[in-house]
């Protein structure tokens, strides 16, 4: 399973998730600019935004399209946004362009990444591989933030964008140095039909709660951090990233084992109690608690729900699939950086966690009900 391949499109996925997150303290520039928690909140979800119009966009023609320049394109994209945000110094509708670049180039480097890593792996293994390749992404979200704090403090915010900008260049000259598997059949027609979709319902729920939780945190822990008076939050990164990583390598073959939807419950319950803890918020002891039951919920749950996404497409139409898969975890990013972002500015932070906890509380609830009387999912549930 540890092919070259595979390798080489881990350390893609730890450099361009490298740049991603040290995006996550975006805000404070934004807020050091004079941006508020709306306006913060906005900027933040275009890059979801974009990666949701690019994934509708091209779900019906990424299985056409070579992969290789597509991956490239989309590592391009996001290299040029940090590069371009070095340049800034005021607030403007410049923000909103270079978050557009990036959430495009997310979209397209990330959906390609997904579909090679479950043709690389043995099928009764894909959902420990797509866990495993994702450790890569979790280094990265565990050192983005912590060593993008560092250049902060040393040099200020242009360093680290710049900082960001280098790894998009080596993520370039990876992408454009893997071997590829062969691109195999291509479907006739450049769209899959509206009925191929019904199938991926039960997987789209708790994509969109993941987008939703994970978003929330990671945009507005930074600000919240502080207003909290907690020194920094980047142990916060460091804990969910370890707890992720635990979870993938010791309980990677679990979802493999006992199926999808008994995996994903547990997690969705563990989402919803690490909100919950952010309503009390007063101590690194409690943003330590918070990272341990995230990353593990986001272990377990990623691997599970993306995998289940793969399974249901056939083999000419999974990076189609996937793509709709990752507009329901992006749709929820949307949904949360801008509803969170309105909510913090009119009720404050902790009735907004409340709030938030008690969405996923009830999204859970759904999930539960639903999983009671279905039974497990055709592996070619799509219909081309």
């Amino acid at each position: 399973m540890y092919t070259k391949p595979f390798l080489l499109l881990a350390l893609v996925s730890f450099l361009t998730f490298g740049i991603l997150n040290a995006y996550n303290l975006l805000p404070l520039y934004i807020h050091a600019l004079g941006g508020r928690e709306a306006e913060i909140g906005r900027i933040m979800a275009f890059y979801q935004i974009a990666a949701i119009l690019c994934q509708a966009a091209t779900a019906g023609l990424l299985d056409r399209w070579p992969r290789r320049p597509v991956l490239i394109a989309g590592t391009v994209a996001l290299t040029a946004a940090s590069f371009a945000f070095a340049l800034t110094t005021s607030l403007s509708w410049h923000f909103y362009l270079f978050r557009f670049l990036q959430g495009a180039g997310l979209a397209l480097s990330s959906t390609i990444g997904l579909v090679l890593i479950g043709e690389l792996a043995p099928p009764g293994r894909r959902a420990e591989a797509v866990g495993l390749y994702g450790v890569s992404g979790l280094a990265a979200i565990a050192l983005a933030p912590a060593a993008g704090e560092v250049l902060l403090h040393a040099w200020g915010f242009h360093a680290l964008f710049l900082a960001t900008g280098l790894l998009g260049v080596g993520a370039v000259l990876v992408c454009a140095t893997t071997p590829l598997p062969s691109e195999g059949e291509r479907p006739e027609s450049a769209a899959p039909a509206l009925r191929g979709w019904l199938p991926l319902l039960p997987v789209l729920q708790p994509a969109f709660q993941f987008g939703l939780a994970n978003t929330i945190l990671f945009v507005f822990l930074p600000p919240f951090g502080q207003h909290a008076g907690l020194p920094r939050v980047g142990l916060f990164y460091l804990v969910y990233t370890a707890a992720a990583v635990a979870v993938r390598v010791g309980g990677g073959r679990l979802a493999d084992r006992l199926g999808r939807r008994q995996i994903i419950l547990p997690s969705l319950v563990g989402q919803t109690l690490g909100l919950v803890l952010c309503v009390g918020l007063q101590s690194t002891t409690v943003l330590v608690l918070v990272g341990l039951l995230n990353g593990t919920a986001q272990g377990f749950l990623f691997p599970a729900t993306s995998t289940m996404a793969f399974e249901l497409a056939p083999s000419g139409r999974r990076t189609g699939i996937l793509a709709i898969f990752n507009m329901a975890v992006l749709l929820g990013g949307v949904v949360g950086a801008t509803g969170f972002g309105w909510l913090a500015e009119v009720l404050g932070y902790r009735p907004s966690f409340g709030l938030a906890s008690a969405l996923l509380a009830l999204g859970t609830t759904v999930f539960w009900w639903s999983s009671r009387t279905a039974g497990p999912p055709p592996a070619r549930a799509y219909t081309a």
